[in-house]
């Protein structure tokens, strides 16, 4: 079985999540993504040498809660995800929040370099990788490679 949070790459863990990364800047928007999806495009991100910082991992409700740059929430238009407004941290942004008892920050190793993800990239990503994942579940079985989505 395939761990839910699996990744290619080294991340920095920090059980519990107070206080957050001191690289997070006070105006931002949040990604609410999959963890699966997120983080399969959060690896090819980092295997381009694109930027990404600090995010929230909920083991609750699965998913990851990606900071960005503030003003993303404007423009951000996806099937694959939401992007919030401003720097509320909750899974979920209406209706009651219910209690999430496994969150914890994880940042890449160069982390302290990025305070955000760069959105753009993220974005573009997050709809290749679904496109991937799409299409290998379309394939026949003989055919597939061993790439999952646990969405």
């Amino acid at each position: 079985m395939t761990p839910l949070l699996s990744t290619r790459h080294p991340w920095r863990l920090q059980f519990g999540e107070a206080p957050p990364p001191f690289t997070l800047p006070l105006e931002l928007d949040v990604v609410r993504v999959s963890m699966g999806l997120g983080m399969a495009a959060l690896d090819e991100m980092i295997d381009c040498g694109n930027r990404v910082g600090p995010l929230l991992c909920c083991m609750t409700h699965r998913q990851l809660l990606v900071p960005v740059t503030s003003g993303t929430a404007d423009v951000w238009r996806a099937a694959h995800s939401a992007c919030e407004p401003g720097s509320s941290l909750q899974c979920s942004p209406q209706g009651p929040q219910l209690l999430c008892h496994n969150r914890f920050w994880v940042a890449p190793p160069q982390s302290l370099t990025y305070p955000t993800t760069d959105a753009v990239v993220l974005h573009d990503s997050l709809s290749l990788m679904r496109a991937r994942m799409r299409n290998v579940g379309r394939q026949p079985m003989r055919l597939r490679t061993r790439e999952m989505c646990h969405v």
